[in-house]
């Protein structure tokens, strides 16, 4: 494959239809009925083929544009390995080049979704290091199987890298999560208006059922409660997704470590397969959503270019786990991360002046609202339940905005170790994040006139990610703690 052109697998063009080819689908079904009259003619004799498809002549001919259009775009486009570079040729009206450095490429990772599977290709994704392209894949390529296997064995091996054979099914993992393991992963790290929405499901099914009338009148309770049930059955739909859909998203999880290597896999319908190098992890997130910090619980996603940066996409590396055996895996994985916790530097107890403009805007919402519904008179709330409601909302979210900012106080943190930052955030979930000086790319800080008279300051810690994952911002903390992460920066840049 050395210097050789090459094209994507050819099934790519139908891949790339995506949504075109399900606009097609609604348009005839749309339509069923005016295609099916026209097929019906034309078998009887009275309609020619012309005819008929001059019918469905314009999804056929949005179909078909699409169609050449893609074809002409594969047929002009290719992929050679020259020399310390990866090289992707476009030849249309523009001919276009672009030009990858092997050395600068951080991640190739490969993925398969269920049309992949049938036909025997793999979609190869290569990111760089770069934050402008930090959040999103820089090259996908899809090839056969063994033209997979080859290119990504030729990149490696410019990239002084062993290639190791993640296709292979036999290969031994140090971490794998069974069936229900996943699906408890799913109940610890569920939303908790989810969780909410599903109670609130269950025990509004069970007045409804209290509340029909026996004998003839039966009849007549459930049509009433019908158009109901299916409005919340709906909306229980929408919740339920986002549980169902991780449990096939991490389904089959594996990790194992090898050298400075770790290669991830799971998936059901869509299969992804990672390999990370260690050496460009910038960060790793302990993350403790509400129900799995009460229970004692985290899960771990490394922080890297090239996996995250997708929609859908989640750079998982432990799902859900005790402390205990958290650390017991991660020091399988990731032992580098694997530090004694240094002593946590709380946020400032002065910096609670910070949250007045916040409280009032709550606060004064709350009020507003009442004064208007005690202003409009003539309208009468006769149902108990909107009372219930409205009432439950203006007590509730001041409540709820005083708790967060309790527990704020308690979770906020920075940890100052000898080469590892350990920022800890949330207020009803808790963030621990481990960032090792090295990796950061740029603190910033500052005080405004209040905060520059208690001696406080609020930073922001920059590293190299997904958008989302590039921006630290911190808590309120003494001037001289942002001053020792800047000392510690400079001493761990100046060794490098």
């Amino acid at each position: 494959m050395e210097q050789n052109k090459f094209r994507c697998h050819f099934t790519v063009i139908l891949e790339n239809l995506g949504g075109v080819f399900w606009f097609a689908i609604v348009m005839l079904i749309s339509e069923m009925d005016s295609t099916v009259e026209l097929i019906g003619l034309l078998l009887e004799g009275k309609a020619t083929l012309l005819e008929v498809l001059a019918g469905i002549g314009i999804v056929l001919a949005i179909i078909m544009a699409v169609l050449i259009y893609n074809w002409i775009v594969w047929a002009k486009t290719w992929i050679s390995v020259q020399d310390e570079a990866i090289v992707i040729e476009r030849n249309l009206l523009n001919r276009k080049a672009n030009t990858i450095g092997i050395k600068n490429i951080s991640n190739i990772n490969m993925e398969q979704n269920i049309f992949e599977r049938i036909v025997g290709t793999y979609k190869i994704k290569l990111d760089t290091n770069s934050a402008t392209t930090a959040d999103k894949t820089d090259v996908k390529i899809v090839l056969s199987k063994n033209m997979a296997e080859q290119f990504k064995q030729q990149v490696m091996l410019r990239m002084n890298e062993e290639c190791e054979e993640v296709l292979d099914e036999k290969v031994e993992y140090d971490v794998e999560y069974k069936a229900k393991d996943i699906i408890m992963h799913c109940i610890y790290t569920a939303n908790p208006i989810s969780v909410i929405f599903i109670i609130a499901f269950l025990v509004g099914c069970i007045i409804a059922l209290n509340s029909i009338n026996t004998g003839a009148a039966v009849l007549d309770g459930i049509i009433n409660i019908l158009g109901s049930v299916i409005a919340i059955v709906f909306v229980m739909g929408s919740v339920l997704h986002s549980l169902i859909r991780d449990f096939f998203v991490y389904y089959n999880f594996k990790a194992r470590r090898k050298e400075n290597k770790i290669y991830l896999t799971h998936g059901f319908f869509k299969k992804r397969q990672y390999t990370i190098a260690v050496d460009k992890v910038n960060a790793v997130e302990m993350v403790s959503p509400i129900f799995s910090r009460i229970l004692g619980r985290q899960y771990v996603k490394v922080v890297c270019i090239g996996v995250g940066d997708e929609e859908n996409e989640n750079a998982m590396l432990l799902l859900s786990e005790k402390t205990d055996h958290m650390k017991e895996k991660l020091s399988l994985l990731l032992p580098e991360f694997v530090i004694a916790e240094p002593d946590i530097i709380k946020r400032e107890k002065k910096s609670v002046w910070s949250t007045i403009p916040g409280a009032i805007f709550v606060f004064g919402i709350c009020i507003t609202t009442l004064v208007m519904i005690n202003a409009f008179n003539e309208i009468e709330i006769e149902e108990m339940w909107i009372r219930i409601l409205i009432a439950t909302l203006l007590v509730g979210i001041p409540v709820l905005y005083i708790v967060s900012q309790i527990l704020n106080f308690k979770t906020c943190g920075i940890g100052l170790g000898e080469d590892v930052l350990l920022l800890v955030q949330g207020s009803y979930s808790k963030t621990s994040t481990w960032i090792p000086y090295s990796k950061i790319q740029e603190l910033e800080y500052s005080q405004g006139p209040i905060l520059r008279r208690f001696g406080l300051a609020k930073g922001t810690i920059y590293i190299l990610a997904s958008m989302i994952d590039s921006i630290n911002p911190t808590s309120y903390f003494k001037l001289e703690v942002f001053e020792a992460i800047h000392q510690r920066m400079l001493l761990r840049k100046g060794k490098k």
